[in-house]
C-alpha cells in the first residue's frame, strides 16, 4: 500500500539503534529505511537541505531524518543479494560535496544525471582516498517514484574557456602583424614610382605632347620602362 513522503516512525527507529557508522555494511537499519520508502508516493514541499559537516560530525543526532537531497551523479552501482533491485549512487551536490544515495526500485538514474528529491538519512561511510588517507561521507536512502532526474549539464573549467579565446587573439594579431609589413611593402614602393615620374617628367618636360592624355601616356611609360 502507498503512502505519502513521511519520517519513519518509533518503530524503525528503534531498527537503527544497531547501525554502525563509518563501516561499508548494510544491515538491519538499512533494511528499515529501505521498508519505509518502498511506499513513498507524490511529493514532499519544504524539506530541509541537510548540513553535511554536521551529518558527519554527529551522524546519530540526523539518524532517518528527513532531508531534500540534490546533485550531480558521478558514479552507479547495482547492489547484490539480498538488497537486489536497489541502486547505489555517488553525487555531487553543488558545494562539491560527495555523498551516497541508495535508490529502491528500478529506477532509470544514470550517472551524467542531476537528481533532486526527498530521502532518508542513513548513516556515514568511509573510502580510502587517493592519498592513503580514510574519508568520510554521508550516505542517504529513496526510492525512484519521488526521486526526479534530469540530464545534467557539465561544467567547463574557466581555465578549458580561456584556451579558445587565446587562439582568437593569437589570430588577430598575426593578421595585424601582416597586415602592417604589407603596407610597410608598399610604402617604399609608391616613393620610388613616384620619384621615377617625377624624375620622367624633368626629363621629358621638352619633348611632351601639347595634348594631355598623350602626355601622361608618355610619362607612365617612361616609368615603367626605368622600373
Amino acid at each position: 500500500m502507498a503512502a505519502d513522503i513521511s519520517p519513519i516512525g518509533e518503530k524503525s527507529q528503534i531498527r537503527l539503534q544497531s547501525v554502525a557508522d563509518g563501516e561499508d555494511s548494510r544491515g538491519e537499519g538499512f533494511a528499515a529505511l529501505v521498508e519505509h520508502v518502498r511506499l513513498w508516493e507524490g511529493s514532499a514541499e519544504s524539506l530541509q537541505t541537510p548540513n553535511m559537516a554536521a551529518l558527519l560530525r554527529t551522524p546519530e543526532l540526523f539518524r532517518g531524518k528527513l532531508f531534500q537531497i540534490s546533485g550531480d551523479v558521478e558514479l552507479l552501482e547495482t547492489l547484490v543479494h539480498p538488497w537486489s533491485g536497489v541502486k547505489e549512487l555517488f553525487v555531487r551536490g553543488e558545494s562539491g560535496n560527495v555523498y551516497g544515495v541508495y535508490v529502491v526500485g528500478e529506477s532509470t538514474t544514470s550517472s551524467m544525471k542531476t537528481i533532486q528529491g526527498p530521502a532518508l538519512f542513513y548513516k556515514t561511510m568511509s573510502i580510502k582516498a587517493r592519498d592513503n588517507q580514510i574519508r568520510l561521507y554521508p550516505t542517504f536512502v529513496t526510492t525512484d517514484t519521488v526521486l526526479k532526474s534530469s540530464t545534467s549539464i557539465q561544467k567547463i573549467p574557466t581555465s578549458l574557456l580561456l584556451i579558445p579565446l587565446f587562439f582568437v587573439v593569437l589570430f588577430v594579431f598575426f593578421l595585424v602583424v601582416k597586415l602592417c609589413k604589407g603596407k610597410r611593402k608598399l610604402n617604399p614602393r609608391k616613393s620610388i614610382v613616384t620619384r621615377e615620374v617625377i624624375d620622367a617628367v624633368s626629363e621629358t618636360s621638352g619633348e611632351l605632347p601639347d595634348d594631355p592624355s598623350q602626355a601622361m601616356a608618355m610619362l607612365y611609360e617612361d616609368s615603367e620602362g626605368k622600373v
